[in-house]
């Protein structure tokens, strides 16, 4: 027979629970594609023998003489300074492209910078960039092409087959250079080299623990809970991002990595770099989707970042700094429809307070929810930026954006998934047909969640970013 105290502690279990923060629903991002999620742009570095002979046809062939790799103002702290001018929170070299030349002191072979004029064969690109990075606090990846024009015409003589010759290459950069946040392994034509993929999961698994994996499907069998993938074609990408994907009967954190050309053709052959619109409407289709791109700005020939190109950077980074800093949300007066528990913890408010760590969020058995924002007088809106507080997993499946004008609710915007970040500009992107009205209010409506849903950011635009 239950007591009255007991009766009374069970009805109040489920108040209890409510107050505490929501159960994760997984998959979940793991430390590293969390970071890599927060990096938000991370520069593309491509140099190599194609930088010596530049041409429109980025591919190499194996033939190129090493001694014409001869960067004489080779800088790596100056690719640092010029990837911060742009706002990028890391690099990610290219170590060796399909040509088989090697940007480091390799072991595996002589078609390296061992061989070539610069520093008189002593220099090691891969050594002062990893250097570099770390000195400047910045994110620092790793391309490996898995083709090599190089290897299939000269092979090698301490290797019987490719797949010996290129682990030992993955090897020596995962063991000499110390930590590595990234991996990015070009998948052409590699279902047909038929490597021991898993062999190489394993050693990076054990010597790189904490490095995210761009592994254009061969490694996220092996290393299921650390990949990130290729989308399918360089360039943006369309907004509606699913990172919850099935691998081999199950469900993985596997969100897309998109590659942008902004300068040359991967490698610098001379052209300058795109236009600031350009580089916008990249930004807005890849970041403003909800991913991390690599966007390349190639070296060039002296080992340099052109300097018409850091200019340009600049104004990218402050295009992108405006963007943000635009927001009628932060001093906004918030309210719900309902929230966890009525626990102030988890109320409407920890929306737009600038705290990634704080989120709205509902009771358990909640799929929709209503977020209001009065903007204390009639403000001109250009467009929102969202995020879901992805850390406890992906959750929203569709919404709706409102605005208050004239004292009227008007529909204004409508989308389905929301992720890391989803930037909404009027006239740009996936808005390029919308304008919003001037409005004294705004509502985000979720209307369907997998779970309940995590909102950790609202900002309102509200001045055009030019």
């Amino acid at each position: 027979m239950k007591t009255p105290m007991a009766i009374a502690f069970l009805a109040a279990v489920p108040c209890l629970l409510a107050q505490q923060p929501p159960a994760p629903f997984p998959p979940l991002p793991n430390p590293a594609q969390l970071r890599w999620h927060k990096a938000e742009c991370i520069m593309f570095a491509n140099f190599g023998m194609k930088t010596f002979y530049p041409s429109n046809d980025h591919m190499g062939y194996g033939k190129e003489d090493p001694k014409r790799f001869n960067p004489v103002k080779f800088d790596a702290k100056q690719w640092v300074e010029a990837a911060k001018a742009g706002g990028f929170k890391g690099i990610v070299l290219t170590t060796k492209h399909h040509d088989g030349f090697c940007n480091w002191r390799t072991d595996t072979t002589g078609h390296s910078v061992k061989s070539a004029t610069w520093r008189d064969g002593s220099g090691d690109v891969v050594r002062e960039l990893a250097d570099a990075c770390r000195k400047g606090g910045m994110y620092f990846g790793l391309y490996v092409s898995i083709i090599d024009k190089h290897f299939e015409s000269a092979g090698s003589p301490k290797h019987a087959t490719y797949g010996d010759y290129y682990f030992d290459q993955i090897k020596e950069l995962s063991t000499r250079y110390g930590p590595i946040d990234e991996y990015w392994f070009d998948g052409f034509n590699a279902d047909k080299l038929r490597m021991d993929y898993p062999k190489i999961g394993r050693m990076i698994a054990e010597t790189q623990p904490n490095a995210v994996i761009y592994d254009s499907g061969m490694l996220v069998k092996s290393l299921p809970d650390r990949c990130i993938a290729w989308p399918g074609a360089h360039g943006g990408i369309k907004p509606e991002q699913n990172y919850r994907k099935e691998v081999d009967g199950t469900t993985r954190w596997y969100p897309n990595e998109p590659s942008i050309i902004l300068q040359g053709n991967w490698f610098h052959n001379g052209q300058p770099a795109v236009g600031l619109k350009a580089m916008q409407d990249y930004y807005l289709t890849s970041v403003g989707c909800g991913v991390t791109p690599l966007m390349n700005i190639p070296p060039n020939a002296d080992g340099l970042i052109d300097a018409d190109t850091i200019v340009r950077l600049k104004e990218f980074k402050a295009w992108v700094e405006k963007l943000h800093a635009s927001d009628a949300a932060r001093d906004a007066k918030a309210t719900d429809t309902g929230h966890r528990a009525n626990n102030p913890q988890f109320a409407a408010d920890k929306a737009n307070d600038g705290n990634y760590d704080t989120y709205f969020a509902t009771d358990d058995n909640a799929t929709t929810a209503v977020i209001e924002l009065d903007l204390g007088g009639t403000r001109k809106i250009d467009g929102f930026i969202l995020q879901e507080y992805i850390p406890l997993g992906q959750r929203v499946n569709g919404y709706t954006i409102e605005c208050r004008a004239n004292g009227k609710w008007e529909p204004a915007f409508a989308g389905k998934t929301i992720g890391y970040k989803r930037i909404i500009l009027a006239g740009r992107g996936s808005a390029a047909e919308t304008k919003f009205p001037d409005a004294d209010a705004v509502r985000l409506r979720i209307t369907n969640s997998l779970a309940p849903p995590l909102i950790n950011n609202i900002h309102v635009i509200s001045e055009t970013a030019k």
